[in-house]
């Protein structure tokens, strides 16, 4: 198992590195572009909407972060030794290594913590919210000090700008808790394939509350996808309709958080936050918004829980899993953030749905996952899916007819 795992985490990686250093996005005014035009996607990366255009001379990043002209870029004389090594092309391929690594990691690391607290008398884990919170706790220790110190400079914020975003942090912590629910109730797989099928939700949603109608072609690749997971929950041998309900929420929550970071992110303080600066700011905002479920969903089971972790002798499991799984959510979505900057939305896209497929792969192979073949062919259908509207959104971009 351990040789067949080790067999899928080595290839995703060269085929990360080799398959996605084209198409890369350098400048800042193109990652502003991006990211603006673009959803922020919990579990999931960032997929494409429409990109607003700016008009800008074509400024370059050095290893440091700062922005630099195109002659000065092109001096790459004028570098040595880590600095030279440290290149677009190096930056981007770690990002993709991280991001990928991470969620994977993620993903089986958050399965043994559910494992490990137990799961209560309707069949879902125990303190899934609690669980949620903790992760998220973890990224705002790792990223808190490094402002503190110095070593990444910290975000100006106004209370007004902290307000604005603060819609983004709710829906943000919501999309997390709900997957993490998904994920414990069952298996890491076919959490994922209905976790694939959240351009559905973000397409509808859209249509509904921004008025934002696609072409009829965008819509018509949304019905591989809906067939696919329906196909796969069919004759899913693993199929809970808790983690059913769980994804779907949790992709809900994830359009939801389209919507309202669309307005937010257009506005110049939020452009000036930068990649790992506004991933950061919702962390911390989805952790506060996180705190008062906890409260009052798993407070009051707090020692029953504790009983029966004490009583299956997975203390120790508990606490470190739900550090590893919270350390490797913000690196993998951190490192996403950082790679849309290198992307375009189509490319990272692409990489996303790719993404998909090597932690059902590797989460089979972990957990020993069965998988009818029905199973496996809708999975295959929905996530095919997920790349055909990515495409067709590019393509029909602007066209509502």
């Amino acid at each position: 198992m351990k040789m067949k795992f080790l067999i899928v985490c080595v290839a995703s990686l060269a085929l990360v590195a080799n398959s996605f250093t084209i198409d890369r996005v350098t400048s800042p005014t193109r990652y502003l572009n991006n990211l603006s035009g673009l959803k922020i996607n919990n579990a999931a990366g960032i997929s494409s909407a429409r990109p607003i255009h700016f008009q800008a001379k074509p400024l370059y990043m050095t290893a440091e972060g700062s922005a630099v002209s195109e002659s000065a870029a092109a001096s790459p004389e004028k570098k040595s030794g880590l600095a030279a090594l440290w290149n677009s092309n190096t930056q981007l391929a770690a990002y993709l290594v991280v991001w990928y690594m991470g969620n994977i990691y993620y993903n089986i690391y958050n399965k043994k913590a559910c494992i490990a607290l137990g799961k209560n008398a309707a069949g879902a884990s125990n303190a899934h919210w609690a669980l949620s919170a903790v992760q998220l706790l973890v990224g705002v220790l790792f990223v808190v000090p490094c402002w503190l110190t110095g070593i990444r400079k910290a975000p100006n914020m106004t209370s007004e700008n902290w307000k604005e975003i603060a819609p983004v942090g709710l829906f943000a912590s919501l999309a997390h808790a709900f997957s993490v629910l998904a994920l414990g109730a069952g298996a890491v797989s076919f959490a994922q394939i209905v976790k694939s099928a959240e351009p559905v939700f973000a397409a509808f949603t859209n249509a509904l509350i921004l008025k934002d109608i696609d072409h009829p072609m965008v819509y018509a690749a949304l019905l591989p996808i809906i067939g696919g997971v329906g196909l796969a929950s069919l004759k899913e041998l693993s199929f809970s309709w808790t983690a059913l309900i769980g994804a779907s929420l949790a992709n809900q929550a994830a359009a939801f958080k389209n919507v309202v970071s669309k307005g937010v992110m257009k506005k110049d303080w939020a452009k000036s936050l930068g990649p790992q600066n506004t991933y950061a700011v919702v962390t911390i905002l989805a952790l506060l918004f996180t705190l008062p479920f906890v409260a009052a969903f798993d407070l009051k089971d707090a020692a029953a829980v504790y009983n029966q972790v004490m009583a299956m002798g997975t203390g120790k499991d508990v606490i470190k899993y739900s550090t590893l799984s919270g350390l490797a959510f913000y690196l993998y979505n951190e490192a996403s953030f950082l790679a849309l900057s290198r992307l375009s939305p189509v490319t990272h896209s692409v990489a996303n749905t790719l993404k998909r497929v090597v932690i059902i792969v590797a989460s089979c192979i972990v957990f020993n996952t069965p998988m009818s073949l029905l199973g496996g062919i809708g999975s295959g259908v929905a996530i095919l899916g997920t790349l055909l509207y990515s495409l067709a959104k590019k393509k029909y971009s602007g066209s509502a007819h």
